[in-house]
């Protein structure tokens, strides 16, 4: 087989933890195969307390069964790219909370400024979907929310069923579900759709065949 000759993208920043500490590195991929440099990496000792967050997403769905997702701004982070309306727990609204309900209350305060949608910040305790990075080392949950009938006025959004899901993730950097196929965002996507509580039924089940194949091709 030839040798690829590489076309580099261009250099981003990305920041990760391990048990070891905290690193900082500039990545850049092979648009033509999946060769990646690396260069600037800087690792940090983790400090002695750690300011917890937690990411939580919303599973809102429409009144046909599909998810809600919202496109990243520009500027931002993977900015193009798809994801749920959520993000991470303010730690200190969360080191002042009382019981769990902290949770919902900032998941609503996040879905409001990202898709003008209103979640009732007293919405009760219902089940979450936890979905990690292969490596074990950072922890999010998908919060359903149920059928709003509200229309986002924020962001761009758009609704999906699995076989869409699919299709977007398959899609290209900057115009895909975040991180693609198969990622965290993905499986909490899946998670949502496939739930006991997901409006449709035949939803459910293909999301839950997309699911196994995921963890299944993760055994190999």
């Amino acid at each position: 087989m030839a040798e690829c000759i590489h076309e580099w993208g261009e250099w981003k920043k990305e920041l990760w933890y391990v048990a070891g500490g905290r690193y900082t590195a500039e990545f850049r991929k092979c648009k033509k195969c999946d060769a990646v440099e690396a260069k600037n990496i800087v690792k940090d000792e983790r400090p002695a307390v750690v300011r917890p967050t937690i990411g939580v997403f919303a599973g809102i769905f429409n009144e046909e069964g599909k998810l809600l997702l919202r496109r990243r701004p520009t500027g931002s982070s993977f900015a193009g790219e798809w994801d749920l309306p959520g993000g991470g727990v303010d730690a200190d609204n969360a080191s002042k909370s009382l019981d769990e309900r902290i949770v919902v209350q900032e998941l609503a305060r996040e879905a409001r400024e990202e898709t003008g949608i209103s979640i009732p910040p007293m919405l009760p305790m219902v089940a979450m979907y936890p979905a990690v990075l292969k490596s074990g080392g950072d922890w999010a949950f998908a919060i359903h929310v149920g059928v709003v009938k509200e229309k986002p006025t924020k962001s761009e959004t758009r609704y999906v069923s699995p076989q869409e899901l699919r299709e977007l993730a398959d899609g290209p950097e900057g115009n895909r579900l975040l991180s693609g196929w198969g990622k965290r965002m993905c499986r909490l996507c899946l998670r949502l759709l496939a739930s006991r509580d997901a409006p449709n039924r035949e939803f459910a089940k293909q999301a839950g065949g997309m699911l196994t194949e995921i963890m299944d091709g993760w055994s190999k």
